[in-house]
């Protein structure tokens, strides 16, 4: 008993050189806890105001940026897309450019903008500021905002033509192509004109940049009742009108020009009319005009072949 009693006295003594070590980092441990215990953990509602402000900046940035992007890339992709073949990405690549840049410019107009709103401040500490959950709620904020931005300015899509930069790409791979074959077709037939009409189903047009005596794209209804172009798009035949005045399928004029014999035939690819070809107003060897004969519908069936390779080499 007096030897287990003064053992117990002296473990105590024995550890207290090596207690002594360890004592001070865990009382600094302890004090460390107690001072990350004294940060209160922020209420709902000052998140909620963290929240708001973090997203409202970046909805303001999203708006800029995808607006600033969509109008940039359809004038890129529309000039330097068409002049130099640029495709539709590079040119969605080249507007990123002037998005990033407005969005530098304009950063700090954008977040005095949304200060002058006068959202209420989530009155953080400190000491709050740097807790994660404050960090993440921050961050998860203007994640949101920016998606919202973004699909905002998507909206301006509704007011861009979207297909204008496609139809004046379409335009400009056939232009020198079908340039030499109406050239071509119009001089061998002694025609005063040659249009090639090109179908766009979704706008239910015929549109043309290849018409002689004509600097700008010609664009007309591609109903049966409104042209013999439309006529002969609905009908898939040829069709050989000696007095273009006398047929009730005739519209008006083309243009300013007001033709007297005229010549159509459809284009078809893979059993679809894609375009039509439209001769006008053959003329004989002392320059009068005349009718077209049986001959040059053969011809102009030919034409329409050559044509339709051109525009889709694989449909052989």
């Amino acid at each position: 008993a007096a030897s287990s009693s003064s053992a117990s006295a002296s473990s105590p003594a024995t550890a207290a050189p090596g207690g002594g070590a360890t004592a001070e980092p865990r009382a600094e441990a302890k004090t460390a806890a107690g001072e990350a215990g004294e940060v209160p953990r922020p209420t709902p509602l000052q998140l909620r105001r963290l929240w708001i402000n973090s997203a409202v900046p970046f909805v303001g940035f999203g708006i800029v940026d995808q607006s600033v992007l969509i109008y940039a890339g359809d004038a890129i992709d529309a000039t330097l897309g068409v002049s130099l073949g640029l495709p539709t990405l590079g040119a969605a690549a080249c507007g990123q450019i002037f998005s990033d840049t407005s969005g530098v410019l304009f950063g700090g107009t954008i977040e005095a903008l949304a200060l002058k709103l006068g959202l209420p401040l989530p009155g953080f500490t400190e000491a709050q500021q740097r807790l994660g959950i404050v960090k993440r709620v921050s961050t998860f904020g203007s994640v949101c905002g920016v998606i919202v931005g973004c699909l905002i300015g998507m909206c301006n899509l509704f007011v861009v033509d979207l297909h204008a930069a496609e139809r004046a790409k379409r335009a400009e791979e056939l232009k020198t192509i079908m340039k030499t074959v109406m050239e071509d077709g119009r001089k061998v037939l002694g025609c005063a004109r040659a249009t090639l009409w090109i179908v766009d189903e979704e706008k239910l047009e015929l549109w043309s940049s290849i018409a002689h005596g004509e600097n700008q794209i010609l664009r007309i209804p591609s109903d049966e009742k409104s042209s013999i172009a439309g006529w002969v798009y609905h009908h898939r035949e040829l069709a050989n009108i000696p007095d273009v005045t006398k047929d009730p399928r005739w519209c008006g004029k083309l243009g300013e020009w007001r033709p007297e014999s005229m010549i159509c035939a459809p284009v078809i690819v893979k059993d679809k009319v894609v375009a039509v070809i439209q001769l006008l107003d053959k003329m004989d060897e002392v320059g009068n005009i005349v009718p077209f004969d049986n001959n040059d519908e053969k011809m102009m069936k030919m034409l329409a072949g050559h044509t339709r390779i051109f525009m889709d080499p694989d449909d052989n």
